[in-house]
């Protein structure tokens, strides 16, 4: 459904291009070690509490929304697992109640089949983070400049807060509302016990630096060359990795 984008890197590992993916979005496919443990743990803290303890379904969730929605008369809660929210991402529906049963009906057969690392890095690389961005990598290089493994807990918990409003959220545009979001994500960490109090006080008090930053073009007919062979080979979309010393 989220075609990959490709991208080349010097012998040292640093970037030199960036490509689109063919659905013209920026998508960098990393593995779950390539991505900073803060960013996990926030994720899992403001999406699903109990992601590695339930099958892909929380019941107990579904019992508490429905009684948060019949009391307010509205829905408040919609009990969506991360593996539930994977499934929307795959196989997109309308919002209703038939949707969910179906994604709760996929989310068991994912979670039967894949382990809880699979889900989260599956997750963490399909999720919208605004404009054409989808996975946390593209979404750490594009508003903050470094990797994905890079983030610090301030970091982390500001892009662990976007795909609630991808659009409504996006930091380069509404930054007040993405700290104010951030700032949910640092009270759940902490009341789930992922950080204490001293660390919960130091990332609030840290403002990232956001901005669009430019795509990597240095050597472009060097890395033209080399996704052309990569292709050829059979080997994109991906990380494409040269011997070029990008020091010279």
């Amino acid at each position: 459904s989220y075609p990959a984008s490709s991208w080349v890197t010097a012998s040292d590992g640093d970037w030199l291009r960036a490509y689109r993916s063919k659905d013209d979005e920026f998508r960098f496919a990393v593995e779950l070690d390539e991505i900073s443990d803060w960013l996990e743990l926030a994720t899992i803290a403001v999406e699903d509490q109990d992601f590695r303890s339930h099958h892909g379904v929380d019941i107990p969730a579904v019992f508490r929304a429905a009684w948060q929605n019949l009391v307010r008369m509205r829905v408040h809660s919609g009990a969506s697992t991360l593996t539930m929210q994977l499934v929307r991402i795959l196989d997109q529906r309308p919002r209703t109640i038939v949707s969910k049963v179906v994604e709760a009906f996929y989310a068991l057969q994912i979670d039967a089949r894949l382990d809880k690392d699979a889900i989260l890095a599956a997750y963490l690389n399909l999720a919208p983070y605004g404009g054409n961005l989808r996975g946390v990598e593209a979404a750490a290089r594009r508003y903050l400049g470094k990797s994905a493994a890079e983030l610090s807990l301030g970091e982390a918990a500001l892009i662990a807060g976007l795909p609630q409003g991808p659009s409504r959220l996006r930091p380069d545009r509404h930054y007040g509302r993405a700290i104010a979001r951030r700032q949910v994500v640092l009270a759940a960490m902490l009341r789930q016990g992922m950080i204490d109090r001293g660390r919960f006080e130091e990332a609030s008090r840290s403002r990232p630096e956001v901005r669009l930053h430019e795509w990597p073009f240095r050597a472009p007919h060097f890395s033209d060359l080399a996704r052309y062979r990569a292709r050829r080979l059979g080997r994109t979309p991906g990380r494409i990795s040269t011997v070029l010393d990008s020091s010279a």
